[in-house]
């Protein structure tokens, strides 16, 4: 007989290999402002997203350092760009606002989200 495996027990083994590669590819950056973003970006998005989404975006923010190598002034604001980017991108159905990204990163108060482009 089979082992049956539970979507629990699934869900678990994604979120486990997600870490180890987002690990990986965290480490690889070389600023350490640059691995703070990267941080903030997985441990802001898991909560909200599913773990492809979660992926691209610290896929997306370790490609385009390793292009432009920003020089990062807040880090809030770059993850705070990127989820926003990310989720306007794919288009989910059920991504935060913008009010509430920029609340998730405490930059509410700094910005009003009526304002701000992507």
């Amino acid at each position: 007989m089979g082992k049956i495996i539970s979507f629990h027990q699934k869900k678990e083994q994604f979120a486990k290999k997600l870490y180890v590669e987002v690990t990986h590819l965290i480490e690889d950056l070389y600023d350490s402002c640059q691995q703070t973003v990267g941080w903030l970006l997985y441990y802001s998005m898991k909560e909200d997203y599913p773990t492809d989404v979660v992926g691209f975006g610290i896929e997306l923010w370790c490609n385009f350092c390793n292009e432009i190598d920003p020089i990062i002034d807040d880090e809030r604001k770059y993850a705070a760009s990127i989820e926003l980017f990310v989720t306007r991108l794919l288009e989910l159905e059920h991504s935060n606002s913008k009010f509430e990204i920029l609340y998730k990163y405490g930059l509410h108060k700094i910005y009003d989200p009526r304002t701000i482009e992507i």
